[in-house]
C-alpha cells in the first residue's frame, strides 16, 4: 500500500514545475512589456523637450538679429526668418525640420532719457549730436514645423513667443525710429 501511495503524490507532482516556469514567463512577459512603455515614453518627453527647447531658442535668436539689424543700420521695422536645421535650401521630397520667427517692430516704450552710462552726452555730444538711453520693446514668434514638398506644406509642432526690453545708449534717438509708434496695428504685435 505505502509504494502505490508513493506512485500517486508523484503523478500529481509532474505538471507543477511546468506551471512555475510558465507563470515566471509571464511575470517575465509583463515586467519586460512595463518596462518597454515606460523607456518609449520617456523618449517621447526628451523628444518634447528637445523640440520646446529648439522653439524657444528659435525666438531668442530673432530677438538677438533684430536687435543687431537695430544696432547697425537703423531698422527697427518687423522681420521675418526662416532656419532650417540642415541649414540648406529645401529640395523637393525632403522632409526637413526648421523654424520660422516673426520678430515685431522694436518699439521706445519710454520716451527717451539722457544717456547715464556716456559722457558724449555732455556739452553738445559727439559731432553737434545727442545721444540718449531708449528702451525699446519687442515680440519673437517662433514656430517649430515640419516640412515636405520643398517647404509648401508645413506642419506646426511647437510655437513659442518671446518679449524683450532692451535698453540701448548711446543710442541716437532720431525722429525716424520714432516713426514706428504711428502704427496701432504693428503695435499690438508687442506683448508683455
Amino acid at each position: 500500500m505505502r509504494a502505490g501511495s508513493h506512485r500517486r503524490t508523484i503523478h500529481r507532482e509532474e505538471g507543477s514545475a511546468y506551471i512555475a516556469v510558465l507563470m515566471v514567463l509571464i511575470v517575465l512577459t509583463i515586467f519586460g512589456l512595463a518596462l518597454s512603455m515606460i523607456t518609449q515614453t520617456e523618449m517621447q518627453v526628451g523628444s518634447n523637450e528637445r523640440t520646446v527647447n529648439r522653439v524657444f531658442y528659435a525666438a531668442d535668436a530673432g530677438i538677438e538679429a533684430a536687435i543687431a539689424k537695430a544696432l547697425v543700420t537703423q531698422d527697427f521695422q518687423a522681420q521675418t526668418y526662416d532656419y532650417t536645421d540642415s541649414g540648406l535650401q529645401l529640395a523637393s521630397g525632403e522632409l526637413q525640420l526648421g523654424s520660422q520667427v516673426q520678430v515685431s517692430a522694436m518699439y521706445p516704450i519710454a520716451p527717451p532719457s539722457p544717456c547715464n552710462l556716456c559722457e558724449i552726452n555732455q556739452a553738445g555730444g559727439y559731432g553737434g549730436k545727442d545721444f540718449y538711453k531708449v528702451i525699446h520693446g519687442v515680440t519673437a514668434t517662433a514656430t517649430r514645423f515640419g516640412t515636405l514638398n520643398a517647404g509648401v506644406d508645413r506642419t506646426p509642432l511647437a510655437q513659442k513667443t518671446v518679449s524683450a526690453m532692451i535698453e540701448m545708449q548711446p543710442f541716437e534717438a532720431s525722429m525716424d525710429s520714432m516713426k514706428i509708434l504711428d502704427d496701432p496695428d504693428a503695435l499690438q504685435q508687442v506683448k508683455f
